[in-house]
């Protein structure tokens, strides 16, 4: 039996393939390259899908007029009432800027205000902002609406969120009395000595604050004391030592340290320095923030108040962008 075998070869190119076959002509080519995406259209994607922060945000504020003009700018983010850092991105463009104030800081948003770890009053944005670094987040301005007879403070904190409502309180400057005076330099001494530094008895005391404390009979006392240091220059090239304390008043022992920080330094060694900024009350409990001084910046250290010892549990990461520099000094 005879057996038809049809073989058919094909020649292709490299480009493309004609083939003919019982009358249909089809043409095959290689499909056509997908163009590459360019560098600026890379940038732009990854911009557009950059998170914006979580958590209630909270807002360092900085009284400019005896009228309630603000500016506030987001230091942080309060998840469950501790802070954490807001996470931006390392450099903010005018895409996310964009977002970030009309997500954060838009027109009429209102926030309550705090200081002296209690709530004052409330702050109203007016939709105004600035950028004073053209990589950090944008500045904020607004007014703030306090109780008659408030004194306000250089510094206050504002936030929406959990722990942030109750009623407002006059808040009242204090002024340091004698009996801080008289107990600072025997208690800076001391924890100097703790600390480590060898010549507490040369300290000088570069601050002095009365604190307000709900509950206690007295306020609190914020000090910093300096050995061959001075806050106002650039670090010093030989030994050094700072002291931060914050101590609350008892009638059996005076003032008691609630939190301290000693720290060695100088001898090329940048200054670590703190000066007491204020407190606020969030639903974790109560937090006292510092201004942490270097060689040549300044940024947000904070301490929550809870069962064990204080010591700094938080601090902005990026210098910068800190809010203290942020609102300027």
């Amino acid at each position: 039996m005879a057996r038809l075998v049809t073989v058919m070869v094909l020649v292709s190119s490299v480009s493309a393939c004609d083939i003919v076959w019982g009358g249909a002509s089809i043409a095959l080519e290689n499909p056509a390259p997908v163009p590459e995406a360019s560098a600026d259209e890379l940038s732009q994607a990854e911009t557009a899908i950059e998170p914006l922060p979580t958590g209630d945000l909270l807002y360092l504020v900085r009284f400019t007029d005896a009228k309630g003009g603000v500016r506030l700018v987001a230091a942080a983010s309060l998840i469950a009432g501790v802070l954490t850092n807001l996470g931006l991105p390392q450099a903010i463009d005018d895409a996310y800027r964009a977002r970030f104030d009309s997500e954060f800081q838009p027109a009429g948003l209102e926030l309550t205000l705090h200081a002296g770890g209690s709530r004052i009053g409330s702050v109203i944005l007016d939709g105004t902002t600035t950028q004073p670094n053209a990589s950090c987040q944008s500045v904020a301005g607004g007014h703030a609406l306090l109780l008659p007879g408030t004194t306000s403070p250089e510094y206050a904190f504002a936030w929406a969120g959990e722990g942030a409502s109750g009623a407002a309180v006059e808040y009242l400057a204090l002024e340091p009395d004698a009996r801080m005076a008289t107990f600072g330099p025997v208690l800076a001494e001391n924890l100097l000595r703790q600390g480590g530094e060898v010549r507490p008895y040369l300290a000088q005391r570069a601050e002095l604050q009365a604190v307000p404390w709900v509950g206690d009979e007295r306020p609190a006392m914020a000090a910093t004391y300096l050995v061959n240091d001075d806050l106002a220059s650039g670090p010093p090239a030989n030994a050094a030592s700072s002291l931060f304390v914050l101590a609350r008043f008892t009638r059996t022992r005076g003032y008691v340290p609630e939190w301290s920080e000693v720290r060695l330094y100088g001898n090329g060694e940048d200054r670590e320095a703190f000066t007491y900024l204020g407190a606020l009350s969030s639903s974790a409990g109560r937090i006292d923030f510092v201004t942490r001084y270097d060689g040549s910046s300044m940024r947000l250290a904070a301490s929550l108040a809870d069962e064990g010892e204080r010591g700094i549990d938080w601090m902005e990461e990026d210098s910068t962008c800190s809010a203290l520099t942020l609102l300027g000094t």
